[in-house]
């Protein structure tokens, strides 16, 4: 089996392609940075023909559209290939493809190769023979594109090739890689199909996807869409309807008959309010509601177990399909009910690595398809985020992990002398086509560089190198959690509006995006966002899990650049070495940790996450016992840490804060 994330294989194996479709399995195995595809028909639609058995048509970026008869058979290879070609058009014009990239006469001979197999058949040959020039690669990325199903936004990226870096990235054409295809289009044989992901790499966009692949297949299926977070549920709610018709499903949505998209809990009064209202309702289940005791665990197993008790020939299953976002939020019961009431499949998508001093689980690589190209940030940005996040750079590491985890998130490891390890990763198609070896995708910069001119010069250096550029294609985020950054904030929006003329989003009041304003944050108001730049400002690099795991996210919101400007230069240095080898050798250099530091290192992320669901008054009240302080003065002392500029949380800093303080308050 070809293991290969960019390889993807529809056809179903027959005595006369077998031998073929090997070869070009060992090629993308060799070729591993190449993509590529296998198919007969268009994916997705509803288009076959009489001679695919003996024809086997290869997609692959930057080189022609290859049709390979196998039987040697022109008349009806050729009526194979017009019949293709003609619905190829037809699936263009549907989504408004043809006038951005024309007829087929206009591109079916530049684009399009028809090849005879005979004993002399090569692979490496076949792709060296129709290499497609500069200017038609991007007409033929986008026919793969309606080819495989991954459509984009014609009337956005266009036809052109855009100019600048910038506009390259903007209007990168979108294309499902071999993991992604197979999650939408392969039929897999177990009733639980699971996805996992890094954050960034796809997994609600496939949900939809696949949604949509259910939806039009059946006309009876019943579904169920659901997640844990209702916020997550509105949206999706929102978004089927424009996506169904932007990927042009002709159906109309049956809600709450055929298609329920809602949160996993719901209410009592509506039964179609959640996954666990409808299910009491189907099954007559009396409804419990949240509270402490109760819980996911306790209503799924209730459910569960009252279903298990219904005799088989009067069993009736609640649903066809079930498609549930945030895995990582469920108990294993969920899961098993689910299993027991979907009649045919129940798909899930979940996060992997969601924060950095999160612990592995074995059962969360226990999934079908792991997606671990992460398509939003450059590798080195994403690289660089990591290590400053778990510390890889530096002699203690704040978090590490098995070598099958480090896998699963995308990282090849090689080991050296003196346990030295080498972490890479595979570059992704987003920036593969880009010449970025001039661009830095992620700067550090030390003392002064936190200074309101400084960072209008950044501003004004980005707006010169991109003259495209929008107010609202760049975030800065203040990472310190005091009250002197709101002081801070005002002085920065005063200038940029003054010197640059831009509009300023203060994002921690107004909490959205608005268009044509540079959007200006503290940490809090980022999740979900990307920005082409991001600007991080921070008065000095912390010991604190909390900060490092939110310098990691914030740092990978960025598409093409992310700036980390910190005022005080203390611990600066081994970041900057990193980064350094990370842009000239494209992999982390680290060490390490021996057995006993790993050990160490374990015993430390279960206290912390014993302490992760506590307020910050829990915290310091902890402490204060710790260190036997007096009730009559801890109010005192509260209220002075939260005036000093020591990061909440920070264990370390606030007792060495209390005992350096204590005599004054405590008297």
């Amino acid at each position: 089996m070809n293991n290969n994330s960019l390889f993807y294989n529809h056809i179903e194996e027959n005595d006369i392609n077998r031998q073929v479709i090997n070869e070009i399995a060992k090629y993308a195995e060799e070729n591993r940075h190449q993509q590529i595809y296998l198919l007969t028909a268009p994916l997705g639609e509803k288009y076959h023909y009489q001679y695919e058995k003996d024809v086997i048509v290869i997609l692959s970026p930057k080189h022609k559209i290859i049709f390979l008869d196998l039987s040697n058979n022109g008349k009806d290879f050729e009526i194979f290939y017009e019949d293709f070609v003609e619905d190829l058009n037809s699936i263009s014009d549907k989504y408004n493809y043809k006038e951005h990239i024309g007829r087929p006469r206009d591109w079916k001979r530049e684009i399009t190769a028809k090849e005879v197999i005979n004993t002399e058949f090569d692979v490496d040959d076949l792709f060296e023979k129709h290499k497609l020039s500069n200017d038609l690669q991007r007409k033929c990325e986008l026919l793969i594109s309606l080819l495989i199903g991954s459509i984009n936004d014609i009337e956005k990226i266009g036809a052109e090739v855009p100019a600048t870096l910038l506009e390259k990235v903007k209007r990168n054409i979108i294309l499902f890689d071999g993991d992604q295809t197979r999650f939408i289009y392969k039929d897999f044989h177990n009733k639980t199909v699971a996805i996992q992901g890094l954050s960034g790499t796809g997994k609600t966009e496939l949900l939809l996807h696949k949604l949509k692949e259910l939806y039009i297949s059946d006309d009876n299926s019943k579904i169920f869409f659901t997640c844990h977070n209702i916020a997550l549920a509105n949206t999706l709610k929102e978004r089927i309807p424009s996506f169904f018709n932007f990927m042009k499903v002709e159906k109309q949505i049956e809600w709450n008959s055929r298609l329920w998209v809602d949160r996993a809990w719901g209410t009592q009064k509506d039964k179609n309010s959640g996954l666990y209202s409808y299910l009491c309702h189907f099954y007559n289940v009396p409804f419990l509601r949240y509270s402490p005791i109760t819980d996911y665990e306790r209503i799924f197993n209730q459910v569960f177990e009252h279903i298990n008790q219904i005799e088989e020939d009067e069993f009736e299953f609640a649903f066809d399909y079930i498609l549930i976002d945030e895995r990582q939020d469920f108990p294993k019961v969920f899961f098993e009910l689910c299993e027991k009431i979907a009649r045919e499949k129940v798909y899930v998508a979940g996060d992997i690595f969601q924060d950095i001093f999160e612990n592995t689980k074995d059962t969360e690589l226990e999934v079908d398809v792991i997606l671990n190209r992460c398509y939003r940030t450059d590798p080195r940005t994403l690289m660089f985020a990591h290590a400053i996040g778990m510390g890889l750079f530096e002699e203690k590491k704040l978090n590490w992990f098995e070598d099958k985890y480090w896998e699963a998130i995308g990282y090849n490891m090689t080991r050296h002398k003196g346990r030295e390890l080498h972490l890479s990763r595979e570059p992704i198609r987003r920036f593969e086509d880009l010449d970025l070896s001039n661009t830095q995708s992620m700067i550090i910069e030390g003392q002064g560089s936190t200074h309101t001119t400084h960072i209008l010069r950044i501003l004004k250096n980005i707006q010169s190198e991109n003259p495209t550029v929008s107010p609202s294609d760049i975030a800065i985020i203040i990472l310190d959690d005091n009250r002197r950054i709101y002081e801070y904030i005002d002085s920065l929006c005063y200038s940029i509006n003054e010197q640059l003329g831009w509009k300023v989003n203060r994002a921690y009041e107004s909490k959205t995006k608005e268009e044509n304003s540079l959007y200006i944050t503290n940490p809090n108001n980022v999740k979900g966002l990307e920005f082409p730049f991001v600007i991080c400002v921070t008065a000095y690099i912390k010991d604190s899990y909390r900060y490092r795991n939110i310098l990691y996210t914030m740092l990978t919101r960025s598409f093409i650049q992310s700036y980390l400007l910190v005022e005080n230069n203390h611990g600066l240095k081994f970041q900057q070495e990193g980064l350094e080898t990370i842009n000239e050798k494209r992999y982390i250099k680290t060490i390490e940790p021996t057995g006993e530091e790993k050990e160490e290192i374990r015993k430390t992320l279960i206290t912390l996450h014993s302490e992760s669901s506590m307020s910050y008054k829990e915290f310091l009240n902890l402490i204060f016992r710790e260190l036997k302080i007096k009730t009559s003065c801890r109010e005192k002392l509260e209220k002075a840490l939260l005036q000093a500029e020591i990061e909440k949380f920070d264990k370390d800093k606030t007792i060495k804060f209390i005992n350096a303080n204590k005599e004054f308050y405590c008297k």
